[in-house]
């Protein structure tokens, strides 16, 4: 009898034994499993996160594709114009170019270009028949013996001067008018002064006044 108890104390003390290091057990896994479910929740948020910010790319990105859509009509409306301008501009290049006028002349690209400049500074403000009449004064002396016979000695002339504006040449903005009055000349659609007229001013000259134009004299 004594020896059954004995086996039942036994037997109790060794169950309890296991209960216990059953609870240690699961206590000592507790903080492994809390630190699992905390990186759990941190790699979550950081998804989310990510799914944010490609949110926000996206948005960004349709915007710029939404404006560069709208813009588009606008560019190629300017397109559109710079074609129709160049279409109605004259092709001249750095070559001879063959015009028909009564003096035979011919001018390179870069000397319509100087051309241009000095007509914008002498007669910017005058009507075309007066930027035309300032050219044929040009020409005119060009093809004169008592004058350089190229465009460049005939403007940078010292003396006699007549186109003071040469010193003023950089300062120059010539517009599509300057230009047309030079092509017109050129072309030999003018006919605006005698071959032998040599000077214009906002006074006469000499008292041989071939026209007056607007606030010039052109004079022989």
């Amino acid at each position: 009898m004594r020896k059954r108890i004995l086996g039942a104390l036994l037997i109790c003390c060794i169950c309890g034994s296991f209960f216990c290091a059953s609870n240690r057990s699961q206590k000592s896994f507790t903080p492994e499993s809390n630190e699992h479910e905390i990186k759990a929740q941190e790699g979550k948020a950081e998804q989310e996160d990510i799914q944010e910010d490609l949110t926000v790319e996206t948005a960004s990105f349709v915007s710029e594709n939404e404006n560069k859509t709208a813009s588009a009509p606008e560019k190629a409306m300017e397109q559109e114009t710079v074609r129709e301008e160049a279409k109605t501009a004259p092709v001249v290049t750095n070559e001879l170019n063959l015009y028909k006028n009564r003096w035979n002349i011919y001018l390179t690209r870069d000397e319509i270009d100087l051309l241009a400049q000095i007509v914008w500074v002498e007669a910017c403000g005058e009507p075309e028949e007066g930027q035309e009449a300032v050219v044929e004064v040009v020409f005119n002396r060009m093809r004169s013996p008592d004058y350089p016979d190229t465009l460049y000695d005939v403007l940078s002339e010292d003396h006699p001067v007549q186109f003071c504006s040469w010193k003023l040449r950089d300062t120059a903005r010539p517009t599509q008018k300057e230009y047309q009055s030079i092509y017109h000349v050129l072309y030999g659609q003018t006919n605006i002064l005698r071959n032998d007229t040599m000077y214009f001013s906002t006074f006469a000259l000499t008292p041989n006044v071939d026209k007056k134009i607007c606030c010039h004299y052109f004079c022989y």
